[in-house]
């Protein structure tokens, strides 16, 4: 019987990325997307009308007014259709135990670079979203001085202000460059806020340590080098072999990133994963493996309200 060897690596991927992505709990519910070829999916939403008024003198059944709900699988297509391959020599040391090393490989891949590139990826969008909202830029793109500025203070008014915009109270999840937590630390002794640091957290079915909890609100601290107000997508050829994202020119650092743990919808999947081994292989004397993979992060337009930033002024 022929191995799904992208059902094995996406399992190995998906546990990987759980522990070392600091955006993996955006990963939508599979139940909400469905794939329809290469990097085009449809995106399930639910919408209600309101309320109307209740008439007792009704008694043919129309005493309640008529509502209607409308679910809508909206297409999209996945911005990021990437690919890498990997070749493990039939004859050298390091590879010659290949079921140990294929696993290992796409492992370590997916905890070093995919993990990067996504949070990479999937923080730009949120703020690049928020930006572009000409009727909440000005309070949700705030500017901030690390050193003279109490973050603790323009981390919760930033809080706040998406809290009265959206029209909600609490459900919010903050990433927080991992360089500021000495800062958070010394300003913890002396604020009024409730702070406290290395919590065990559960969002979205993604389970997180070493959480600052802020009030009520999550802070997952994720490396700095993963928050730019601008991105390059390395080609992976050329002049850009290593491949993945890196800062752009140009780009600002974002010190925090905050957003409702519903609105953004991240989606993943190797679309084609093909294996040969070295009996199959007419390239070198070894195995090769080939993999696609399309992703990409859906804001519902109706959700980007909730995204806010701090950043670095000018």
């Amino acid at each position: 019987m022929a191995i799904d060897h992208a059902k094995t690596y996406q399992k190995y991927i998906d546990e990987e990325l759980a522990a070392a992505s600091g955006t993996e709990w955006m990963a939508a519910d599979t139940g909400n997307v469905r794939w329809c070829g290469c990097g085009d999916v449809e995106v399930a939403t639910l919408s209600t009308t309101g309320l109307g008024n209740y008439d007792s003198s009704k008694t043919d059944g129309s005493a309640y007014p008529a509502g209607a709900v409308t679910s809508v699988w909206t297409p999209y297509t996945l911005a990021m259709d990437r690919g890498v391959k990997f070749a493990l020599d039939h004859t050298a040391p390091e590879d010659v135990s290949f079921a140990a090393s294929a696993e290992n490989v796409v492992r370590e891949f997916a905890r070093v670079q995919l993990a990067r590139e996504q949070d990479t990826y999937r923080i730009n969008k949120l703020y690049a979203l928020a930006d572009a909202d000409s009727a909440h830029k000005a309070a949700h793109i705030q500017t901030v001085d690390p050193r003279n500025d109490n973050l603790v203070e323009k981390l919760c008014g930033l809080v706040q202000t998406l809290e009265n915009d959206s029209e909600r109270s609490g459900g919010f999840v903050a990433m927080v460059a991992a360089d500021l937590k000495n800062a958070f630390l010394q300003e913890a002794a002396d604020d009024y806020n409730s702070i406290s640091f290395e919590q065990k957290v559960e969002i979205n079915g993604v389970t997180y340590e070493h959480v600052m909890m802020l009030n009520d609100l999550p802070c997952i601290f994720v490396p700095s080098g993963r928050m730019h107000t601008v991105i390059a997508v390395q080609s992976g050829r050329g002049q850009q072999t290593a491949g993945g994202i890196l800062e752009g020119s140009g780009s600002k650092r974002i010190y925090a990133v905050v957003t409702a743990c519903d609105a953004p919808m991240a989606v993943a999947k190797i679309d084609s994963l093909k294996q040969f081994g070295p009996e199959e292989n007419q390239l070198f004397d070894g195995t090769a493996i080939q993999a696609r993979y399309f992703y990409d992060l859906l804001v519902p337009a109706d959700k980007i309200v909730t995204i806010g930033a701090l950043v670095e002024g000018e």
